[in-house]
Order: structure tokens, then sequence, then C-alpha cells
């Protein structure tokens, strides 16, 4: 007794022709989380899904009863006859192939066949439709993902532009600075060269001052010492020597405060204001060797 089931319904554009243009396709499970290439053997179903061995046993399609009937995991179908779910040998060998359908009535055969190409059309629909999906999404999401690029690309190029902008400001900058900087270090050169030129002057004008006030001291001295009055005492002409003369000066005495010792030419200085080594000073000029 053969069962008659309805056919899942087509696509409107749906071409029976154009599917089978490449017979060699590759089906897949259809699990949408697994999508592995089918090998050699898979779990089929009467409405027309097809599954892996791995999972047809996680879900429970090879070993299904009779009293727990499963549902289909594609389209939630349930599985209720023995033979809505069976697993078959997608690569069968030629003795497979003869003896099949060996036996059966040409209705029974072309019955058989109508409904293998039924399914084997609806699993290439759905693989072009499942494309055609991602490929939408995909599309979106590349377009989603260009506008972004767009953005991004724009802003950077943007930030770019303000960034160059900003380093020929300072390059700039950098050069009225550097411009700045040079004429100071010219303007700072050219001070110090006058203020050395200021400063030797300075020492030299000061130099020939006191060479100046060196020289009228000296003369004022020759011309005191030559214009002295020669005293006699008790006949014996002091020696006038410039040298002590020079020295009670230093020690704030005048010659004309002091009495003269008679007969000795010495002056007889207070001995509070006087050091104790003035006496023993010698009355000539010149270093003295010991």
């Amino acid at each position: 007794m053969v069962l008659i089931r309805r056919l899942p319904p087509r696509p409107a554009n749906f071409k029976s022709l154009a599917l089978f243009e490449n017979m060699e396709h590759t089906l897949q499970c259809n699990v949408l989380k697994c999508r592995k290439e089918l090998g050699d053997r898979a779990l089929v179903t009467t409405c027309y899904h097809i599954f892996c061995g791995d999972c047809a046993t996680r879900l429970g399609l090879a070993s299904q009863r009779r009293d727990q009937p499963a549902a289909c995991p594609a389209c939630g179908t349930l599985l209720t006859n023995p033979d809505d779910a069976v697993i078959t040998n997608l690569k069968p060998s030629e003795d497979y192939k003869t003896s099949v359908l060996s036996g059966l009535s040409p209705n029974v055969i072309i019955d058989c066949a109508s409904r293998a190409l039924s399914f084997w059309a609806y699993q290439v629909t759905q693989e072009i439709i499942f494309q055609q999906h991602m490929s939408k999404t995909l599309t979106e999401k590349y377009s989603s993902l260009n506008v972004h690029l767009d953005k991004v690309v724009n802003d950077a190029n943007a930030e770019i532009s303000n960034c160059y902008n900003k380093l020929k400001s300072a390059e700039i900058d950098r050069d009225e600075l550097r411009k700045k900087y040079e004429e100071l270090l010219q303007t700072c050169k050219e001070k110090n060269r006058k203020l050395l030129q200021t400063q030797e002057l300075y020492d030299k004008l000061k130099r020939k001052a006191m060479l100046s006030q060196v020289q009228d001291a000296a003369e004022d001295a020759v011309e005191s010492t030559l214009q002295a009055p020669s005293i006699i005492n008790n006949g014996i002409e002091p020696q006038e020597i410039p040298y002590f003369q020079s020295r009670d000066t230093f020690y704030g005495q005048s010659t004309s405060q002091y009495e003269r010792k008679p007969g000795i030419g010495t002056y007889n200085y207070p001995q509070n204001n006087i050091p104790t080594h003035v006496g023993n000073w010698p009355r000539t000029f010149g270093a003295q060797s010991e």
C-alpha cells in the first residue's frame, strides 16, 4: 500500500528544469546550526527534510517509538508512521540500484522516482532560498558596514586635515619664534660687545686717573720735601726723611706737634700713639737685608 502525502507548496518562481542543471549539488543537514555536508548515510523524512547521523541521533529521530512520535526539527511535522523517518544510503552500490525497485510496477516506479525528484527539488529550492537570505543579510550588513566605514574614513580625513593645519600653524609659529630668538641673540651679543668695550674704556680711564693721582701725590711729596726748612739744632742739621714724614702722617700725627730733643735730631713722639717697633726702623730707603 502506497501512502500519498501532500507535498509542500512550491515557490512562485519555481522552475523545475533550472533546478536540475547542476545535479552534483551536495545536500546539507537541514538543522540550521549544523549545516554539515552529508556523507554516505543520512536520515530522510516524508516531509522532505534530511539530517546527518549525529543530529538524527541527538534529536531522537533514529530510534523513535510508536507511543512517542518525534517531530521534524525543521518544520515540526509529527513523524507517527515507522516509514516517516528512515536512514538511507546516499551512495548506493550498483547491486542496490538494480534491486531496490525491481519487481515494482511501472506506476510505482514512476511514483517513487517522482517523489525522489520532488525531494531533491525541494532541497535545492530551500538551499537557494537560504543562500538568497544569507546573501541579502550579508549585503545589508555590508552596506551598513560600508556606510560606517565611509563615516569613519571621512572623520579620519577631517581629523587628519585638522591635525595637518595645526602642524602647519605650529611650524609657522616655530619659525617666527626661531627668528625672534636669533634677533634677540644678535642683540644680546651686540650689547655684550658694547659692554666689554665700555668696561675696557672704564678700566683704562680708571688706571689713568689713579696714575695721575699717584703722580700728583709723588710730586707733592717731592715738592714738600724740597721746600722743608732746614732747622739747625745746636749746630746739628736734622735729616728730614720723607719716610718718617709719611709715617707720621699715616699715624695721624704732625711733626709740628712734637718737640725736638736737643742734639739728637729726632722728634719726641708720645709713647702712647707709636708702635713698639717704630724706634727700630732704619732711616735709609730701600729694603734692608739681615
